[in-house]
């Protein structure tokens, strides 16, 4: 906001005093002949006075009315007698082209200059800086000038509010959606709208909610309808008397039993993955003991890998979650370790930040900086586990961003210190969640 009006306030300034500047040139171009003309008819009138009481009343008295009109007019009279004064152009061409209003070498403003043919001296007229009504004049100028920057500011500043507000809505709704919120709008009420933003906005949200579900309910689909030809070819398969295929064909027969099986796995990899972005998911949230949850489920994650699985240090603390949502998220990161580990799988948690950390490390090549985030993203898998052996479809670390997000909590990979990669479950603990 700060930036908005800074950029904004000097724009403005800016503008004006280029629009002020441009008017001023303008007007002297177009109106200096103009007010000189009257300024010089004005003062005639009043020498032509002055030579009239001059020749009735004698110097004295005219130059006492002089004296007494240039108070009236707020004005300092004085008669020139300086030689570097009186040998200037300007003061020369008096006698004959008349008055002169402007600012000579060595004045500190603008002065009216005339001459009186009765005693042939030349006057100086300009504005009285004592006068109450000059103080005045340049108070008002003062408060006109500091009051045009304050006031600016302070429209400015009320109009940028008021549109930080507005973006400020958008901006909610923007992160909203990011989250994965797709039923999120802008505001559309008068007050909250940014023009057209607040319609364009809703439209695209409104298209890339009815895109997310269509996509889910075609993976949801696709995954139910291929069950039932999955089933029939596995009691195809089965019904097939192995006397009666050729020796030569059994290893096509097993193949296609492989193909099967991972098939099967993945239609239910994506009825996993499509439940758990189902919205209103429930969780059987239960408090336990953290340290004893994890050694209870040692053996069953161990089965879950063929190399070992060593269960390091885990904190005593109580705390709600899951079991099965867990267990489910950790299998998975296990199987996943088991594939790219060279000798060793550890698993372990510790206190952090007002968060209970669940980690599971190996030692083998360890995750790119780069792909922290994109193997989170489903069907995604990092290059060297796209080979068909390493099995897996890219949805099994999707599923885990899932399950954290109903704990309210998150996933993290980063470097282990056993060499390869370290998979973090982020489980916020009670103090964080009533908070």
């Amino acid at each position: 906001m700060a930036r908005l009006f800074i950029t904004l306030y000097i724009g403005v300034i800016a503008a004006l005093f280029g629009f002020i500047l441009l008017l001023d040139l303008t007007a002297e171009k177009v109106f200096k002949d103009a007010f000189q003309e009257e300024v010089r008819r004005k003062v005639t009138s009043y020498t032509k006075l002055f030579e009239e009481i001059y020749q009735l009343a004698g110097e004295e008295a005219m130059e006492k009315a002089m004296y007494r009109t240039a108070e009236l007019e707020n004005q300092v009279l004085t008669v020139l007698a300086s030689p570097e004064t009186l040998n200037q152009p300007e003061i020369k061409a008096l006698k004959s082209s008349g008055p002169f209003w402007g600012e000579l070498e060595g004045d500190d403003g603008e002065a009216m200059y005339f001459w009186l043919s009765v005693n042939d001296k030349i006057y100086k007229s300009h504005d009285d800086p004592n006068s109450d009504f000059v103080k005045i004049q340049k108070l008002v100028d003062i408060t006109a000038f500091w009051g045009f920057f304050i006031v600016t500011a302070l429209a400015l500043a009320a109009w940028t509010y008021l549109l930080q507000r507005k973006l400020k809505m958008l901006e909610t709704s923007a992160t909203a959606i990011a989250n994965g919120d797709f039923s999120a709008r802008a505001p559309m009420a008068s007050k909250h709208r940014v023009g057209g933003l607040n319609r364009s906005f809703n439209s695209m949200a409104e298209r890339i909610e009815l895109l997310i579900a269509s996509h889910k309910r075609l993976t949801n689909a696709v995954a139910h309808e291929l069950r039932t030809p999955i089933f029939r070819l596995r009691c195809q398969l089965t019904m097939l008397e192995e006397d009666l295929v050729a020796p030569a064909q059994q290893p096509f027969l097993a193949g296609m039993e492989e193909d099967l099986a991972e098939l099967d796995q993945l239609v239910e990899e994506l009825l996993s993955y499509a439940k758990m972005q189902r919205s209103g998911t429930i969780a059987a949230f239960e408090s336990q003991d953290v340290a004893q949850w994890l050694k209870q489920q040692q053996p069953l994650l161990q089965r879950s890998c063929l190399k070992e699985l060593a269960v390091i240090e885990c904190p005593s603390i109580a705390l709600k979650f899951d079991p099965r949502l867990l267990l489910r998220a950790l299998s998975n990161l296990v199987r996943n370790a088991d594939i790219h580990a060279y000798t060793q799988i550890e698993l372990h948690a510790l206190i952090e930040d007002g968060y209970l950390v669940i980690c599971v490390d190996d030692d083998g090549q360890g995750v790119p900086l780069s792909e922290h985030e994109r193997i989170f993203e489903p069907f995604e898998r990092l290059d060297v586990a796209r080979a068909r052996d390493t099995g897996g479809h890219g949805l099994g670390l999707s599923i885990v961003k899932e399950i954290m997000d109903i704990h309210q909590g998150r996933v993290t990979v980063s470097s282990a210190p056993i060499g390869g990669a370290r998979f973090s479950l982020y489980l916020p603990l009670p103090d964080r969640t009533q908070t």
